[in-house]
């Protein structure tokens, strides 16, 4: 597989804003995470695996596919090399 960056796409002022709501919205699971994890007791691992996984998953499919969605119709703008 190639990775290379053959066009750079900066995010537009509606990805941005995602971007961070998305990454306010996980620092809150993950505190979840964490205040169940206190309360529970027991194994921490199971814990965290069974309450994180479930919500970071979706939240990160679902932000990824705004985020494209939100794209800039114009073309990119081939990276200089």
């Amino acid at each position: 597989m190639n990775f290379e960056r053959k066009y750079e796409t900066p995010l537009n002022m509606k990805q941005k804003i995602l971007l961070i709501v998305m990454d306010v919205l996980l620092l809150a699971e993950l505190a979840f995470t964490f205040y169940r994890c206190s309360v529970a007791g027991g194994d921490l691992s199971e814990t965290f695996l069974r309450t994180y996984v479930p919500m970071f998953i979706p939240t990160l499919v679902v932000f990824i596919y705004f985020v494209r969605k939100n794209r800039d119709p114009q073309p990119a703008k081939p990276v200089a090399e």
